[in-house]
């Protein structure tokens, strides 16, 4: 059952580090900083998503 996790969790893992550059490139005041943070938001929320449509569906 655990590989059912794999994918949706390794999404969250990848996009959390590319939340942290995306905030490292906000804080210094680099071009894009806005757009790499929304998105990497963006890819968090599909995974959570994602993670909760496996959970529900998983046979008890």
């Amino acid at each position: 059952m655990f590989f059912n996790f794999r994918y949706p969790i390794i999404l969250f893992i990848l996009s959390l580090a590319g939340l942290m550059i995306g905030m490292a490139f906000k804080v210094m005041h680099w071009p894009g900083g806005q757009m790499i943070t929304g998105s990497m938001i963006m890819v968090q929320v599909i995974a959570i998503i994602w993670l909760l449509i496996i959970v529900i569906k998983t046979p008890r």
